[in-house]
């Protein structure tokens, strides 16, 4: 198994050897992490939201 290694490391670059495995994985981590803070985000805008009734609420999905 190809352990994780520093290449070479600067100021604002790192260069690093993976196997593809690894990074296929770290990228799905990524991923996940960027849809997990949109949720959050809509999660607390939907908070400071003043409530609606139904029929406003379907009027504002409407409007989209």
């Amino acid at each position: 198994m190809l352990q994780t290694s520093v290449i070479s490391q600067e100021a604002n670059l790192v260069t690093v050897r993976m196997s593809r495995r690894r990074w296929n994985h770290l990228q799905k981590l990524e991923e996940s992490y960027k849809v997990a803070a949109s949720i959050r985000k809509g999660m607390k805008q939907a908070e400071k939201a003043p409530a609606m009734s139904m029929e406003e609420a379907i009027e504002a999905l409407r409007a989209l």
